[in-house]
């Protein structure tokens, strides 16, 4: 018998958890910062939109992180759903 492993965290959850709310920092603010609409945000953050290469650019830019990081959670995530469907 086969465990099904739990779904991986998305790029909107961990960016809203892990980034955005210990930086006490508005969805505003990070559009601000990245030249990204708050509305494009709020897609990636609410509704799990998978995100660009260029948008894991400009939040590598503005988080000190590695644009891979960012890549990485969105693949892992897809090819979970992949592998689950």
């Amino acid at each position: 018998m086969r465990t099904k492993k739990a779904e991986p965290s998305t790029v909107g959850e961990i960016l809203n958890e892990e980034f955005l709310k210990p930086m006490n920092m508005s969805l505003c603010k990070l559009a601000e910062l990245t030249g990204m609409s708050y509305s494009r945000i709020r897609k990636i953050i609410i509704h799990n939109d998978p995100i660009s290469i260029k948008e894991a650019l400009l939040l590598a830019e503005v988080f000190h992180t590695d644009p891979d990081f960012w890549i990485n959670l969105q693949n892992v995530h897809h090819y979970w759903h992949q592998k689950c469907n």
